[in-house]
C-alpha cells in the first residue's frame, strides 16, 4: 500500500505541475478546446494512438503496483507466526524478558584489572568478565527476534554505579533505533547502593550512585515516559501493551533511606495498584505483573535466603492479584531459571535466570490471540556474535562451554571451602577425597539447576556416592541447605511453560 500511495503522490505532483504550466503537454485522449476558436479539436490519428498506448501503459503500471501491494500483504500474512495446523491462532504480542544484567561501565572495570577479576572469581559464578560482550550479543538477538517489547526486571547494574546506568541506557538506544520498545524496573542493586566501586590496579574506590529520581530520568525512554500511569510513591508504573494486555511494572526495592537486599511493596503502592487493577477489570484487560523480587517462595534457595528473595508480606500481594484474576507474574533476582504454579491462587510466576550466569538466558514470551501465554528460555548467542564480529577469543567462540565451566569452578571452590570449614569446626568428619567428590557433585548440580534443567540428571545422581555423603549431613550451612532444596525440587523443565487462559 505504501508503494501504491507513493506513486499516486508522484502522479499528483506531475498533474499539479502540468496545471501550473497550462497543461501544455496533455496526453489525454479526450477532446480539447481551442483557446482561439473555442471549437472542439479531435486529436490526430497518430496522437490518438500515442495517447491510447500511454494510457494503457499507465493502467498496466497501476495494476502492477496493486499486484506488488497484494503480494507484500500476502508475504506479511505468511510471516505471522501461527500454531501448526491452526492458522486462526497466531502470536498477538511477542516480548523478550531479561533480568540481572549486572552491567558495569567498561571504564569502571579498569580494563579487567586484577582487582576486578579477583572479585569476579570470588563471586557466585556470573561471567562478569564478559558482561559487555554478552550484552552486545543479547542486543543482536533481540533485534533478530524483533519483539513488541523488551522487559528488564532489575539489577541492571553491578552495584548501582551512575556511570553503569548511563552507559547501559546509551546501549539500549540500539533497540530504540530499530523500533523496539523497552520497559525497565529497578533491582536491589540499582539505587543508593553503597557497594558501588571503581576497580583499579591498586584495589577499588567508591564511585557515584543514583537516586530513585535519577533512575527514572536516566531510563525515561525505557518505560517511564511511555507509562500510561505512574505511582507517585515508587518507581512502579502501568504500561499498556494494547487495549487487552496491561503490564504492572512494580518497584519492589527498598532504597530509602538505605539500600536493602529484600523486597517490599509500599502501602501507597498497593493503593495505586488497586486503582489500576480495578480499571483493567472494568475495561476487560488482562494484567501481567512484573517485579524484581519474587512473588512466591521458589524452591532451590536456602531458608535464610528466602527472606531476601520473596516480597515481604507476599500473601497480601497474592490476595490482591487473585481478586483481580491476574494469572502471570514475572520476576528475577534468584539468578536461576525457575517457575511456580500456585494452585491456591491460580497464579504462575516465572523467574528468568540472570543474563550473565550460565547458561546466560533470557525469556521469549509469546501471547497468542487465544489468550495462552507461551514462555521459552533461550541462551544468548555469544558464539554467533563473536563469529560475526571476527573475535578470536576462545572463550567467546564456545561460550556455552566456557560459561558452564566457569560456574562449575566457582561453585566447586565454594563447596570445598564450606565443607572444610565445617570439618575444621568438627561439625563434619570427611576426608579431603570425600570433600573433593562432594564438591564436584555439588558443582555439577548447580550448572544444571541454574539453567532450569535438573530434570536431565535428577534420576541418575541419586545413585552416586556423593549423594549419599550429602544425605548424611543435616543442615550445617546455607550451601548444604541449598543442595537439599535442589534435590527435593520438582524434576521438570523450568525453561518452558505455557499459561492457559
Amino acid at each position: 500500500m505504501m508503494k501504491y500511495r507513493k506513486w499516486m503522490a508522484v502522479l499528483a505532483a506531475f498533474c499539479v505541475a502540468g496545471t501550473a504550466a497550462g497543461c501544455g503537454s496533455r496526453t489525454s485522449d479526450t477532446p480539447s478546446v481551442s483557446e482561439e476558436s473555442g471549437s472542439v479539436q479531435e486529436p490526430s490519428g497518430t496522437e490518438a494512438e500515442k495517447t491510447t498506448e500511454e494510457s494503457r501503459e499507465e493502467t498496466e503500471r497501476f495494476e502492477s503496483w496493486e499486484h506488488e501491494e497484494t503480494e507484500a500483504g500476502t508475504r506479511e500474512e505468511e510471516t505471522k507466526e501461527t500454531l501448526p495446523g491452526d492458522s486462526d491462532t497466531f502470536v498477538q504480542q511477542k516480548i523478550v524478558v531479561a533480568t540481572d544484567l549486572h552491567y558495569l561501565a567498561e571504564k569502571l572495570a579498569g580494563n579487567r584489572c586484577q582487582s576486578f577479576m579477583a572479585a569476579v572469581e570470588s563471586s557466585d559464578g556470573r561471567v562478569l568478565q564478559y558482561g559487555w560482550e554478552i550484552l552486545d550479543a543479547f542486543l543482536d538477538d533481540v533485534i533478530e527476534e524483533d519483539p513488541d517489547l523488551v522487559i528488564l526486571t532489575g539489577d541492571l547494574t553491578l552495584n548501582g554505579e551512575k556511570e553503569s546506568h548511563e552507559e547501559l541506557a546509551e546501549k539500549l538506544e540500539t533497540l530504540s533505533e530499530h523500533g523496539i520498545e523497552v520497559a525497565v524496573i529497578p533491582g536491589n542493586h540499582d539505587i543508593n547502593n553503597h557497594y558501588a566501586r571503581k576497580f583499579t590496579s591498586d584495589g577499588t574506590v567508591k564511585t557515584d550512585v543514583i537516586t530513585a529520581d535519577e533512575f527514572s530520568s536516566i531510563y525515561a525512554d525505557y518505560g517511564y515516559v511511555a507509562a500510561d500511569d505512574r505511582d507517585p510513591a515508587s518507581l512502579s508504573y502501568l504500561y499498556k501493551l494494547d487495549d487487552y494486555y496491561w503490564l504492572l511494572m512494580l518497584d519492589s526495592c527498598q532504597y530509602d533511606p538505605v539500600n536493602q537486599v529484600g523486597g517490599m511493596i509500599r502501602r501507597e503502592t498497593y493503593e495505586w495498584m488497586e486503582k489500576q487493577l480495578e480499571a483493567a477489570w472494568e475495561e476487560g484487560a488482562q494484567v501481567i505483573t512484573v517485579s524484581h523480587h519474587n512473588l512466591f517462595d521458589q524452591s532451590g534457595v536456602s531458608r535464610e535466603f528466602y527472606d531476601n528473595c520473596t516480597i515481604e508480606h507476599n500473601e497480601e500481594l497474592v490476595g490482591m492479584l487473585y481478586d483481580y484474576d491476574v494469572r502471570l507474574h514475572l520476576s528475577g533476582h534468584l539468578h536461576l531459571q525457575h517457575y511456580k504454579e500456585d494452585e491456591d491462587s491460580g497464579i504462575s510466576e516465572i523467574v528468568t535466570g540472570s543474563l550473565v550466569m550460565a547458561p546466560c538466558q533470557y525469556g521469549l514470551m509469546k501471547i497468542w490471540n487465544s489468550g495462552d501465554i507461551q514462555y521459552d528460555a533461550k541462551s544468548v548467542d555469544v558464539d554467533g556474535w563473536a563469529k560475526r564480529n571476527s573475535y578470536k577469543n576462545r572463550d567467546l567462540s564456545d561460550f556455552k562451554t566456557f560459561s558452564e565451566n566457569f560456574l562449575n569452578q566457582v561453585t566447586y571452590r565454594n563447596a570445598v571451602l564450606d565443607l572444610r570449614k565445617h570439618t575444621l569446626e568438627r561439625k563434619l568428619f570427611f576426608s579431603d577425597e570425600k570433600i573433593d567428590e562432594m564438591a564436584r557433585f555439588y558443582a555439577r548440580l548447580c550448572v544444571y539447576y541454574y539453567g532450569g534443567r535438573m530434570f536431565e540428571i535428577a534420576d541418575q545422581v541419586k545413585n552416586e556416592k556423593a549423594y549419599q555423603y550429602w544425605n548424611e549431613i543435616d543442615y550445617v550451612s546455607d550451601l548444604s541447605d541449598f543442595l537439599r532444596n535442589i534435590l527435593e525440587d520438582d524434576a521438570k523443565d523450568f525453561s518452558h511453560l505455557t499459561v492457559h487462559y
